[in-house]
């Protein structure tokens, strides 16, 4: 499980956080429980695409580990895989579902299983007809020992699945042995995207190198620490009724270049070696901005925002008082404009203002006050005795025990530990590897760890603060409240979405009374883009959608 527990401490993510950004995108008004049968709609009617569209060159930091969406569980991984694949259905930028590769849909009461009607019109890459069959194959891969852990196994395992049944070619019913009220919404995300059971069968433990979906593009190579390059699906004729088009895409190929120094990526946009690129760093991309060579697009993601994790066993963030003072102490408007310029949003509460049931009450508990952050802590016992700026207690410092990653935290680390210690912490910042960070935390030899997590709905919440999740799993706030862990176990399996949402208010507010955490910034997809790029847009979670992008001279 090391790699699942390292993604939520990187926050699903492989980029750099040099460069949040503010949001530009519309936030969705809400994310709620599917409650209804869904049908088809109808989409306008087809557009001719380019006949021989172009390059769109991309220059990204981080290589992908896969393009198995079934065994993915990286950003990196789902801004290739939102190309390659499709999935049961579509969530629009306004959080609606949309048929995809389902017609139409519908949950028994109790949402513990999902009948879905399929298209009968598409084929995959490699010439294999998608059907009912194909379904079950995707998802009995994605629950087989081929794969060891993923975002599509976690989805599917936390919500008890128990089969996918063929009812016919163009009938499936996925089951479950407990009510999953977001599955249809889950059942639009990439991981849960279909691969060809031929393309599984042939390729085996390999298919990871060689992806075969129904997407608007295909896979054509991959060269390691280079590039990935895909190419239009001229037969492309099943886009969600809210693309700007229909038909196949308008560019020929996409190409996908590696490229992990910022400056580096920052170079290759400005020679013209690419088009796109993805998390500039912050200074450099507005300087270029303001000479009009780019432009920004940014979004603000949902879900989990940038924050630190508080261990509450740990002396001495055991102590409520201690927690509080921390929250207190960091001004996050000021790191935010300090670190990433105007391309920064601070945040005060556990979840993203994007995210369906985020509640300002719970995030308006704490601001920037150094004065009862010093109060507090003197109030619990911690005193500068010696007038070295550090407080102690019973002989010992106030320490803040800091693993932390340079590749996620070199933007903000310096920062965070420079305001705590200005209220009179020490701060031991234990720079460290991915492998080190793991075995910390399952230690629980840290005092405050960093995590993002992306997502629609405010369903992690419960991986990352049910007491169940203590011990080998993620809780790593390491905090038990019977009513808490209430809160996000109904969260979870609630269908009435009036109840679900208070269930979410109440848990907001019980880890912010009780300091589980300290937010900072919320975390944002962003890109630089050449005039040449036109119809540039992100889908719900801020992936980029590049089925509509075109090229101009």
């Amino acid at each position: 499980m090391d790699r699942l527990k390292r993604l939520l401490t990187v926050a699903l993510a492989a980029t750099m956080l040099a460069a949040c950004a503010a949001p530009t995108a519309v936030a969705p008004t809400a994310a709620p429980a599917a409650t209804e049968a869904g049908a088809a709609t109808t989409a306008p009617e087809a557009t001719a695409a380019p006949e021989a569209g172009a390059t769109l060159r991309v220059g990204i930091g981080a290589e992908p580990e896969t393009l198995d969406p079934g065994d993915a569980v990286m950003v990196q991984e789902q801004f290739v895989l939102i190309s390659l694949f499709d999935s049961l259905l579509a969530m629009g930028p306004d959080a609606s579902l949309h048929p995809a590769l389902a017609l139409s849909w519908e949950p028994n009461a109790e949402y513990s299983e999902f009948t879905f009607e399929l298209r009968t019109d598409v084929t995959f890459h490699d010439g294999t007809p998608f059907n009912a069959a194909a379904v079950k194959a995707s998802f009995d891969h994605i629950m087989s020992d081929a794969v060891l852990e993923s975002g599509g196994k976690t989805l599917l395992q936390d919500h008890q699945y128990v089969e996918t049944v063929v009812v016919d070619d163009d009938t499936v019913t996925v089951k479950f042995a407990a009510s999953y009220p977001t599955f249809l919404r889950d059942a639009a995300r990439q991981w849960l995207s279909i691969s060809s059971p031929a393309a599984l069968e042939k390729h085996g433990a390999e298919y990871g190198r060689n992806p075969v979906g129904t997407g608007p593009f295909k896979f054509v190579r991959w060269e390691s620490q280079t590039e990935i390059v895909l190419e239009r699906n001229a037969d492309y004729a099943w886009a969600p009724a809210f693309a700007a088009h229909q038909g196949a895409a308008h560019l020929g190929q996409i190409v996908f270049r590696i490229l992990p120094d910022a400056a580096t990526r920052l170079t290759a946009i400005e020679t013209g070696e690419v088009d796109v690129v993805a998390d500039p760093p912050s200074l450099d991309a507005l300087a270029l901005a303001d000479s009009g060579a780019v432009s920004i697009e940014t979004f603000a993601q949902p879900g989990i925002p940038a924050l630190m994790m508080i261990n509450t066993e740990k002396a001495p963030t055991n102590d409520l008082n201690v927690r509080k003072a921390m929250l207190l102490a960091v001004n996050q408007g000021e790191l935010v404009a300090t670190a990433f310029q105007s391309l920064g949003m601070p945040t005060y509460g556990v979840l993203s203002p994007t995210t369906w049931s985020y509640d300002e009450a719970a995030s308006s508990q704490y601001r920037y006050n150094l004065e009862e952050a010093q109060r507090l802590l003197e109030e619990a016992g911690w005193v500068d005795t010696n007038g070295d700026g550090i407080r102690e207690k019973d002989g010992a410092n106030l320490t803040i025990d800091y693993p932390t990653s340079p590749v996620w935290e070199e933007a903000f680390s310096e920062l965070l530990a420079g305001y705590l210690q200005l209220a009179g912490f020490e701060v031991t910042l234990r720079p460290m590897d991915d492998a080190g960070i793991v075995a910390e935390l399952g230690a629980g030899n840290y005092s405050m760890m960093y995590i993002y997590w992306v997502r629609a709905d405010p369903s992690p919440l419960r991986v990352l603060f049910h007491s169940e999740n203590i011990n080998g799993g993620a809780a790593y706030s390491r905090f038990s409240s019977p009513e808490l862990d209430a809160a996000l176990a109904d969260g979870d399996v609630q269908t009435d979405e009036t109840v679900r949402l208070q269930d979410y208010v109440t848990a907001q507010k019980i880890i912010m009374d009780n300091a589980l955490v300290l937010p900072m910034f919320t975390v944002n997809s962003v890109y630089l883009i050449t005039p040449a790029v036109k119809d540039f847009s992100f889908d719900l979670e801020g992936y980029p959608w590049l089925f509509d992008v075109s090229l101009q001279p």
